[in-house]
C-alpha cells in the first residue's frame, strides 16, 4: 500500500513539473540576435526536427533487433483441469493438470532475417538523411524570416520618414491657414489627407515589424504560451560572398544538382526499400527451422507422458491462398510507383534548378542597377545636406526618405540572391551555408 501511495505521489509530481521543464529547457537568445544562433536554437528545438529524430530512433530499433540475429523463446504452459476417470467404480473425476516449460531456438529461417535486415537498413539510412534534409529546410526557413525582419525594419523607417515629412507640410499648412488665411482648407485637407495615407502605410508597416517576429520565433520553434521571447535586435549577416558570386551555366548547376541531391537520393531509397519489401514478402512464407527443448510436469504420473523432450521442428506453410498474392501485387506495385515518382522528381529538378539559375541571373541584374541607384542617392544626400548648411534652398527630408528607400531596395536583393544561393547550396547537397559576420 505504502509502495502503490510512493508511485502516485510520484507521477503527480512528474506531471505537475514536466510542463515547466519543456518551457524552460531553451533559454531566450541574446540580444542582439544573431542568424547563426537563430539557426541553431531551430536545428534543435523546432517540433519537426523532434518528429524526424524519433522516425531515426525507430528505425533505428528495427535495424538492431533484425541484426541481432534470432533470439530463442521461452513460455510456459499452465493447464490446471480435471479430468474423468475412464476405469469402473473410480471417482467422477481426478485433477489432470500440468505445466509445460518449452524453449524454442531459430535455427534457419531461408533468407527470411536478412531480407528484413536490408529493408531495415535501408529505412534507417532513409531517415536518417530525411533528419538532415528537414534540418537544412528549417533552416531555410528560418534565414528567410530572419531577413523578412531586416526588410520590415527598413520599410519601417522609410514610411516613418515620408509620414514625418507629409506631416510636417500639412502642419505647417494649417498654421498658416489659421493665422493668416493663405490657404484655402481645401488645400490643407488636401495635405491632411496625404499625411493620414502616409500614417496609415506607417502603423501597417509597424505591424509587419511584429509580424515577421512573430514568424521568425515560430520557425525557430519556440511555442506560444511556454516560451514569451520575442527578438528586438538582429544583427545583419555578412553576405558578401554571396552578392559577389558568379553565377555557372545552368547545365553545371544542373549536373551538381542531379549528382548530389537529396530529393534524388530519397527516392532511390524508397525504391530500394520496395525492392526489399517485395523479398520479405517473399521470404515471409518461406519454411523455418527451429530446435525445441520442453519440459513437462504432470499430477498424474503415466508411463505414457514424457517429462522432457529435445527435438527439431520444420514449419513449411503450403497454402497462403490470396494473402501471398496480394502482398506480392502490393510490393511490386510499390516497386513501379517509386520507380515513376524518381523519373518525375528528375524532370521535377531540372525545372527548379532553371527556375534557380534564372532568378540569380535577375538579381545580379537587379543588384546592380540598385547600387547605382542608392550611389546616386547617397550623393544627393550630400549635396542636399550641403545646402541646408548653407541655408540654400534644399529638400532636405525628400532626399534622406529616398535614401532610405534606395537602401531598402538594394538589401532586399541582397536577400533574395542569398536565399537563392542557399537554396541551392541544399539541393546540391553540399549543406546549409555557413554565412559570415553573423
Amino acid at each position: 500500500m505504502k509502495r502503490t501511495v510512493f508511485y502516485l505521489v510520484f507521477l503527480s509530481l512528474l506531471w505537475f513539473v514536466s510542463p515547466c521543464s519543456f518551457a524552460t529547457s531553451y533559454s531566450a537568445p541574446g540580444d542582439p540576435l544573431t542568424l547563426s544562433e537563430a539557426l541553431n536554437i531551430a536545428s534543435s528545438f523546432h517540433p519537426s526536427i523532434e518528429s524526424a529524430e524519433l522516425d531515426v530512433a525507430r528505425a533505428h530499433t528495427d535495424y538492431d533487433f533484425y541484426r541481432q540475429g534470432n533470439r530463442g523463446s521461452v513460455e510456459a504452459l499452465i493447464v490446471p483441469q480435471r479430468a474423468d476417470r475412464a476405469a469402473p467404480g473410480a471417482g467422477s473425476s481426478q485433477d489432470d493438470s500440468y505445466a509445460t516449460l518449452r524453449f524454442v531456438q531459430p535455427i534457419y529461417d531461408f533468407g527470411r532475417k536478412q531480407a528484413s535486415e536490408a529493408h531495415a537498413e535501408t529505412e534507417l539510412k532513409r531517415t536518417s538523411d530525411l533528419l538532415e534534409h528537414r534540418i537544412q529546410q528549417q533552416q531555410l526557413t528560418v534565414m528567410r524570416r530572419f531577413f523578412d525582419i531586416l526588410v520590415a525594419d527598413l520599410d519601417y523607417a522609410v514610411k516613418n520618414e515620408k509620414m514625418t515629412l507629409a506631416f510636417l507640410r500639412f502642419n505647417r499648412l494649417q498654421e498658416e491657414s489659421e493665422m493668416h488665411e493663405a490657404y484655402a482648407e481645401v488645400d490643407v485637407l488636401a495635405h491632411e489627407t496625404i499625411y493620414r495615407e502616409k500614417f496609415h502605410e506607417r502603423q501597417q508597416a509597424g505591424i509587419n515589424q511584429i509580424a515577421t517576429r512573430r514568424s521568425l520565433v515560430l520557425a525557430m520553434g519556440f511555442i506560444p504560451g511556454h516560451h514569451d521571447y520575442v527578438p528586438r535586435d538582429l544583427v545583419p549577416p555578412d553576405i558578401t560572398d554571396y552578392v559577389n558570386r558568379e553565377v555557372p551555366v545552368y547545365e553545371t548547376m544542373l549536373e551538381q544538382v542531379l549528382a548530389n541531391s537529396y530529393e534524388l537520393a530519397d527516392a532511390r531509397l524508397k525504391l530500394q526499400g520496395a525492392e526489399n519489401a517485395l523479398d520479405v514478402s517473399i521470404k515471409k512464407y518461406s519454411p523455418t527451422l527451429d530446435a525445441i527443448l520442453e519440459a513437462t510436469e504432470w499430477v498424474q504420473e503415466t508411463g505414457s507422458r514424457n517429462s522432457a523432450s529435445i527435438g527439431f521442428q520444420i514449419r513449411v506453410p503450403l497454402v497462403a491462398g490470396a494473402t501471398k498474392k496480394r502482398d506480392r501485387e502490393i510490393a511490386r506495385i510499390e516497386i513501379a510507383q517509386a520507380r515513376v515518382k524518381l523519373e518525375q522528381l528528375t524532370y521535377e529538378l531540372q525545372a527548379r534548378v532553371f527556375d534557380l539559375w534564372k532568378n540569380l541571373q535577375l538579381y545580379q541584374v537587379e543588384l546592380a542597377a540598385a547600387n547605382v541607384r542608392t550611389e546616386f542617392r547617397d550623393q544627393y544626400m550630400d549635396r542636399s545636406r550641403t545646402l541646408y548648411e548653407l541655408e540654400e534652398s534644399a529638400d532636405l527630408g525628400d532626399a534622406q526618405a529616398e535614401q532610405l528607400r534606395a537602401l531598402l531596395e538594394t538589401k532586399r536583393i541582397e536577400y533574395e540572391l542569398a536565399m537563392a544561393w542557399a537554396e541551392f547550396e541544399v539541393m546540391r547537397g553540399t549543406g546549409f551555408p555557413q554565412l559570415g559576420g553573423n
